[in-house]
């Protein structure tokens, strides 16, 4: 019988530093720990604007996956994905809009891939920069005039892309309505965190150098740093 309480985190800032070069994008090995022992006793997921192939083997402890910001979901042995995502002939016009632009050589674009191979969204990752690219706005106004959906994070090095509407809130609904879940605990730290964190029955915002600006968007129900996540997560749920 699975679990009836849900633990759900965002990936970058959350469990991994918001800063860390892509290679190493991993959570602490004590936070890893943790997790690992979690996946014992509760049902744990991840909502993330990273697609399977990066979070796969990042996450092995998560049943439920909320792919490139709830686009596609895997939910145990189900599998969704969002019809707007999914239209035919969209997913070549996101690679050829992003590859018109140039870009300086600190910045990586990311395309984000659904377990078919088909690109849902794109992001411009430029962590590696010292300001933002400067062909940035500019990709980003051309997306929305195609009615694309583009997401900008104040404080973040990043910027995103998507086919259809980005809502991390379906990894909620759906780990209630499929699996049964009946309480889920949310963990994440941007923008685009607030609509899971509205569905959800416990906000907790993990809060970093570059989001204390988070604090006073939501009523949060915990607010825990970073650093301390695995020391909370271990005398909230393990004791």
């Amino acid at each position: 019988m699975l679990p009836v309480e849900a633990l759900i985190f965002d990936y970058d800032g959350t469990l991994s530093p918001v800063d860390a070069p892509r290679e190493k994008a991993y959570p602490a090995r004590e936070l890893s720990d943790v997790l690992n022992r979690l996946s014992e006793k509760y049902l744990l997921g991840v909502a993330t604007s990273k697609d399977y192939w990066f979070i796969r083997d990042r996450a092995p402890w998560a049943t439920l996956l909320g792919l490139i910001t709830g686009l596609e979901v895997i939910v145990g042995d189900y599998y969704v994905l969002n019809r707007d995502a999914a239209e035919r002939g969209r997913h070549a016009l996101l690679e050829k809009l992003v590859a018109r632009y140039s870009w300086e050589s600190c910045v990586f674009i990311e395309l984000k891939k659904s377990i078919t191979g088909w690109t849902l969204g794109a992001s411009v990752d430029y962590r590696n920069c010292s300001e933002k690219p400067r062909n940035l706005e500019a990709l980003l106004k051309e997306s929305e005039s195609m009615g694309l959906w583009t997401l900008r994070y104040r404080g973040h090095p990043f910027a995103d892309i998507y086919l259809g509407k980005p809502d991390k809130s379906r990894v909620v609904d759906l780990a209630k309505s499929v699996l049964g879940v009946r309480r889920v605990y949310y963990f994440g730290d941007s923008e685009n965190d607030v609509p899971a964190f509205k569905k959800a029955d416990v906000k907790i915002l993990v809060l970093h150098e570059y989001n204390t600006h988070m604090i006073d968007v939501l009523n949060f129900d915990y607010v825990v740093d970073l650093r301390d996540l695995h020391r909370w997560l271990s005398f909230e749920f393990l004791h």
